[in-house]
């Protein structure tokens, strides 16, 4: 009776053995030969036949077993990565950092990761990663995509004095935004109402997928052009002078 034999994919058979379990031998005698199985290297079962065992004197009844290839273990650690968000997933790779693979074996399919396209973590899975005689213990990583950098330069403005400010505009000097992305919020400025300089500020533009680099400019607070008239007046020589009066012709006052 062959004794039932396991080997892990990849290693050598091991010695196939045998136990005499009806019957007996004579005083010292022996088998010659040996037991052989069926050929297969993949991950099965495979029985073991009698092969050339034998001795002529004996009528020899066969029960057969099998040899079990099985799976070969590996560790399979994924490559950290990481992209700029709006440009395309780099390729996702991986090392075998535990046991190794037989000979000129490879494994099928690939990685892949969670699915999103914004600035954030995405866990790398095994996807479909395999090779049928391999038990795979996979260790993940993550594909970070990081803020895509614009840089937002204001436009200059002006407005008169007590005039309504004008809406603060902007230009993208470098980078770019992805598709139909925008940017939400608008630009501030410093506070204030009189004639003077005033600074254009990020405010609240944003978008959580970008780095914006602000570069400032200044709303320009001018003075409000007014026309003032005096009255024509007229006095009695040696008296005292009237008041001298005058009124706003043209413009305004706030």
């Amino acid at each position: 009776t062959a004794d039932a034999k396991s080997k892990e994919y990849g290693v050598s058979d091991p010695l196939f053995t045998r136990t005499i379990t009806s019957g007996s031998l004579v005083g010292s005698d022996t088998l010659s030969g040996s037991l052989t199985r069926e050929s297969g290297e993949d991950v099965n079962t495979y029985a073991i036949n009698q092969g050339t065992l034998a001795n002529s004197n004996y009528d020899i009844t066969y029960a057969s077993a099998n040899l079990s290839v099985t799976q070969r273990p590996i560790t399979v650690t994924a490559d950290a990565k990481s992209k700029e968000y709006g440009a395309t997933d780099p390729t996702l790779t991986y090392a075998i950092t535990t046991g190794s693979l037989v000979g000129s074996d490879t494994l099928s399919g690939a990685l892949s990761r969670t699915s999103g396209e914004d600035a954030g973590t995405y866990v790398i899975g095994q996807g479909s990663l395999a090779n049928s005689s391999y038990a795979i213990t996979y260790v993940s990583a993550n594909l970070s995509v990081a803020q895509r950098a614009i840089t937002v330069t204001a436009d200059a403005k002006s407005k008169e004095y007590g005039a309504t400010d004008p809406t603060f505009t902007y230009a993208i000097s470098s980078g770019s935004l992805v598709g139909a992305d925008s940017l939400s919020g608008s630009l501030g400025r410093a506070s204030g109402a009189n004639v003077g300089t005033y600074a254009l500020n990020v405010g609240t533009l944003a978008n959580a997928n970008y780095d914006i680099t602000f570069v400032p400019a200044n709303l320009t607070i001018t003075q409000r052009p007014i026309t003032v008239t005096a009255a024509n007046k007229t006095k009695v020589f040696g008296s005292t002078d009237p008041s001298l009066t005058y009124s706003i012709t043209s413009g305004s006052l706030v």
